[in-house]
This record gives C-alpha cells, structure tokens and sequence, in this order.
C-alpha cells in the first residue's frame, strides 16, 4: 500500500494533515484551519479560513478525489501571511468559477472563496513518482 505522503511534495514546511476522502473530512480540515490560527494568535482570521478551507476540502472529495482515496490540507506561514494549501491528487481537475444560477443547488464555492480569502490560486507540482498533484492555495493576512 501507498504511504499517504508519497504524493505531497517534498520541500513542504510548515503543519500537514492528510484525510481520507470522506464527507467527515471537509470538518475535520475546518478545525485544523482553526487549530493552526489559533496556535499562531490570529483567532481573527478564524472564522473566515475556517469557511475557505472547508469549501476547499470538499471540492476535492467531490470534484478531484475517489471516494476513499486521499487529499492533504497544509498549513504555513509566511512572513505576514497564512496559506493553506488542499492538495489532491487530480492535477486536470481544474477549480473554476461559475456563474451560478439562483436555482442552483451548487457552484458558488468558489465565489466564497473569493470573498473571504485575501488571494487565492491553484497549480500543479510534480508530486512523489511520476503523477502530479494540484495545490489549491489560499492566503490570509
């Protein structure tokens, strides 16, 4: 069996939770947003990474990862800003925006993100072997 971790990027620093592609991990990867920010006194950033990282989560158990296969949250800080990082493990699916309907019962995740994210941008890395991953990034100040 795959170690989890054989598809995270080597060079990463910084806090790595990986999760099992399951409905409960989209809260699970809600509290380690609010773990990290509080470990590191920025309990005003809380409420809205918590937001960000679980649409994040669970775009890639829905849209980037089979049910029961993996994805990785990542926390770091750099100089006066925090990232989070949802790596899976679908490099050709790609987050994008929509326009959504008001009769939609979906497709504004990313808006969200938009909205309460300082930044945020996807892309990929070459991952452990010969597959690539997609880091989906957002970044708080």
């Amino acid at each position: 069996m795959e170690k989890p971790t054989a598809w995270v990027p080597a060079d990463d620093d910084g806090m790595l939770r990986i999760y099992r592609a399951e409905p409960a991990a989209a809260k699970a990867a809600r509290e380690f947003a609010a773990e990290c920010l509080t470990t590191h006194g920025r309990a005003d950033l809380r409420e809205r990474a918590e937001e960000v990282v679980c649409e994040l989560a669970t775009n890639a158990i829905r849209h980037a990862t089979p049910l029961g296969g993996m994805f990785a949250v990542r926390f770091a800080r750099s100089g006066r800003a925090y990232v989070f990082d949802v790596i899976d493990r679908r490099p050709d699916a790609c987050p994008t925006v929509r326009d959504a309907d008001e009769l939609d019962e979906g497709g504004r995740g990313l808006v969200l993100v938009e909205a309460l994210a300082d930044a945020w941008v996807f892309f990929t890395r070459p991952a452990g072997g010969p597959a690539a991953v997609k880091v989906v990034r957002a970044t708080f100040l």
